[in-house]
């Protein structure tokens, strides 16, 4: 109908614009009506006609949600004329599923969604150009909604920008459901207001909380988290980030990662990111602070990559100074000495192979040290742990000073030390260097300590060993030197020794016979030997001294093994406590066994080590003997040596008065020998002296031996202690100690040590002896045979 009219109306204005055309340029007369009142009045509706088509098309030319257009085009309630396009576009806003609604600039609503619509209850009202206060007298709406809806429009209009909100509506099927909605207000050219566009979404609940607790997460957790663009500039961050440098976000914001972490974010950058393959990156790297102070940090980046975006990147950071410590202390304690600060086997070893792996092409030289401080053990448990800690520490200081920069040094265990030279260049100049380093460490280590305010001596044993010459390993090497540090020992100790292979057979001997020793007891290989003891003056039997002999080997083929090449042994590896345990329950028992015979043999002598005194058990040890055997603790002496009562004073002292009051009588064996000291005399309970055979053996040539011998006679009988003397082979030694008051002989002029066959044999013969009162010819008597010991025993 609409381009009816406007045909119609084109057709009169052609009409009119011919006529006064003819009117104008025909000659009068030739027209049959003129009247120029006419054509004035027809110039007139031509011009009108001309307006109401120009107003016709503008009006059609105007967009479809122009308020001049669908306002003003019809009645209040009426739709307007729309081009078929225009209703395409208003369709598609009434059957988006989402909210969509279109207002004019007063608040008229145009068009909206039928989802819309429903969120105010107007699915069955004519909203077309009313507003929200008009719709709200409508009886079925949604008037609280309505009435919010105003308000928020005029946020949007005021703010000039789009504006959320979010807000809980009910569906169709009566499910609460979040809904996001937001107003984008729409201007003109000139800034006027045009439209405003309201749109919303409904929000998956579960996706929101999810996104909800992220979030929460991002803000609470301790770990510091932020956001970075693609040229990493800091777009984010969460409180532990602030926590952590210092920096609040409007000090940071945009800012360059690089204003806290420095260290190889270029090359990250570069290197890395450019990489589509990677997406994280993690290392190690320093964190500046806002005060100026660097700290350990770990840091994690993650590339995030959207379709049609920049890459942007999330990072984590964490301060890693507890674990940094963490890490140097393991590493101390894993490579270095806890006491001295000295490295430890281990990085010696590692140290010597990375010089080995190179050495041999080379051609350079290596010594190895292998250090053993002497009589460090005897400091130790006279003054305590404490001050042979600080031995240990000063020694470390002092072999410190004496090494190079490029030297290593060593702690190895207890009181053993290793030292590590490199780089020598010839043999001989390898030799040279180790004579006088190993001469500095003597001289270095027989200076005086000062120990909690005393005055400390010890001194050290060192065996060397070269590579190659001495070993093409680490462990031969090092083992090599250890053999050569034992050779030291051998030679007096405070003295170093250059290894030599005939060193290696000795130690290979030395292990062989620790094996075998292990086995002796189970191959019933070990006997006991019995040497008499006679009294000076009468010449008649006392007692016998228990020996120990080890016969190796099956019937045919045995070997005997001299007491003085095991009994070391035995004392290293600790065996000699169950072999002198042995010895203890096998003497009793046999002596037992004599007395039962009815010999005249009144006791035995047991040889106690230093180790199996000092051991917990040895109290007990000697009374399960005695228990076992049913012996009196009378007929038991146990000899000790000077060395074993250097030490614990007060536990010393405690242990031998423990045994005098089990009845058993001690005897200090090789008396003058030792760490001779005076008062040991006095403060411990010792019964008897006994002279070492190195006095006797020159007694009657050599006359310092003489005075000697006759002092120590004299000295321990003013104190009330009985002397005997060993290693007797003379009738002259004999008639000298018996004139000057010796008590008790014992050495090969009475008889050698004897098996308990033969010594059986020999206690039959003296106790019929006894009976037949068959004596020898005295010689002159001592006073101190008589009443010896106990009158009971005899």
């Amino acid at each position: 109908m609409k381009y009816k009219v406007a045909l119609c109306l084109i057709v009169l204005c052609v009409v009119i614009v011919c006529y006064l055309l003819l009117a104008n340029f025909i000659p009068d007369g030739v027209l049959p009506y003129e009247n120029r009142l006419i054509e004035g009045l027809l110039a007139l509706n031509g011009l009108f006609i001309g307006f109401l088509l120009y107003g016709h098309f503008r009006q059609q030319l105007r967009p479809v949600g122009d308020n001049g257009g669908l306002a003003d085009a019809g009645g209040a309630d009426e739709p307007p004329v729309l081009s078929p396009q225009d209703i395409d576009y208003l369709r598609v806003i009434e059957n988006v599923p989402d909210f969509l609604c279109l207002k004019d600039k007063d608040g008229r609503w145009l068009r909206a969604s039928r989802a819309y619509l429903f969120s105010f209850n107007l699915q069955d009202v004519n909203y077309f150009n009313k507003t929200d206060d008009e719709l709200i007298n409508y009886p079925e709406s949604n008037s609280r909604a309505l009435r919010l809806s105003v308000i928020q429009d005029k946020s949007a209009w005021h703010l000039r920008h789009k504006v959320k909100e979010t807000r809980i509506i009910t569906r169709q099927d009566n499910k609460n459901e979040v809904l996001e909605i937001s107003r984008i207000p729409v201007f003109d050219a000139m800034q006027n207001r045009s439209h405003l566009i309201i749109t919303g979404h409904f929000v998956d609940q579960t996706e929101k909380n999810r996104l909800g607790q992220v979030e929460q997460a991002f803000q609470v957790s301790h770990l510091c988290f932020l956001f970075l663009d693609a040229q990493f500039r800091i777009s984010r961050i969460n409180p532990a980030f602030t926590k952590l440098t210092g920096y609040g976000f409007d000090e940071i914001d945009h800012l360059p990662l690089s204003i806290i972490i420095d260290d190889q974010l270029a090359l990250i950058r570069a290197d890395f990111f450019n990489n589509d393959q990677e997406v994280l990156w993690s290392g190690e790297l320093h964190c500046r602070h806002k005060d100026g102070k660097t700290f350990p940090v770990r840091l994690d980046i993650i590339a995030i990559a959207q379709e049609g975006q920049e890459v942007s990147y999330f990072a984590s950071m964490f301060d890693i100074t507890v674990q940094k410590q963490s890490e140097q202390r393991v590493l101390q304690i894993a490579q270095y000495d806890d006491l001295t600060g000295l490295v430890n086997r281990g990085v010696f070893f590692s140290r010597l192979n990375q010089f080995l792996a190179s050495a041999k092409i080379n051609h350079q030289y290596a010594v190895i040290f292998f250090i053993d401080l002497d009589r460090f053990k005897t400091v130790n448990d006279s003054l305590g742990h404490d001050s042979g800690n600080i031995l240990l520490q000063e020694t470390a200081a002092r072999l410190l000073s004496i090494m190079h920069n490029e030297d290593v040094v060593a702690r190895l265990s207890g009181d053993e030390f290793a030292l590590l030279r490199l780089n020598q260049t010839a043999h001989e100049q390898a030799i040279y260097s180790a004579s006088m380093i190993a001469g500095e460490i003597i001289q270095k280590l027989s200076e005086v300590f000062y120990i909690q305010t005393r005055e400390v001596f010890i001194s050290a044993s060192v065996g060397i060993s070269i590579y190659p010459e001495d070993g093409l390993t680490t462990e031969i090497l090092l083992k090599h030197a250890d053999i050569a540090m034992y050779e030291a020992k051998k030679q007096g100790r405070n003295n170093y020794q250059f290894y030599k292979k005939d060193y290696s057979t000795a130690t290979q001997d030395r292990l062989l016979m620790e094996l075998n020793l292990r086995k002796a007891i189970e191959k019933n290989e070990l006997q006991l030997y019995y040497q008499p003891q006679y009294f000076a003056a009468s010449r008649k039997i006392f007692g016998a001294e228990v020996l120990i002999r080890w016969f190796q080997g099956s019937a045919g083929r045995t070997k005997i093994i001299p007491p003085d090449k095991f009994i070391s042994i035995a004392e290293e590896t600790g065996l000699i406590i169950e072999i002198g345990g042995w010895i203890m329950q096998a003497a009793c028992q046999q002596m037992k066994q004599w007395l039962l015979a009815g010999y005249p043999l009144q006791q035995v002598s047991v040889n106690v080590s230093a180790r199996q005194f000092n051991d917990n058990n040895f109290i007990k040890s000697v009374e399960d003997a005695l228990i076992k055997a049913h012996l009196d603790a009378k007929h038991l002496e146990l000899e000790i040596t000077e060395s074993m009562l250097v030490g614990d004073i007060r536990q010393i002292e405690l242990q031998l008065t423990r045994l005098k009051k089990m009845g058993i009588k001690i005897a200090l064996d090789d008396f003058g020998t030792g760490y001779s000291s005076l008062s040991y005399l006095k403060s411990f309970p010792i019964d008897v002296l006994k002279i070492d055979q190195s006095f006797i053996r020159e007694m009657t040539v050599e006359s310092k031996d003489a005075r000697l011998t006759s002092a120590i006679i004299e000295m321990g009988h003013s104190l009330g202690q009985k002397i005997i003397a060993e290693g007797v082979e003379t009738e002259q030694q004999l008639e000298y100690l018996t004139h000057r008051g010796c008590d008790l002989i014992q050495g090969y002029f009475f008889s050698k040590p004897l098996p308990v066959s033969d010594m059986s044999v020999l206690l039959a013969r003296e106790a019929q002896f006894l009976e037949n009162s068959s004596q020898r010819k005295p010689l002159p008597t001592s006073p101190f045979d008589k009443d010896l010991f106990d009158r009971d025993i005899f």
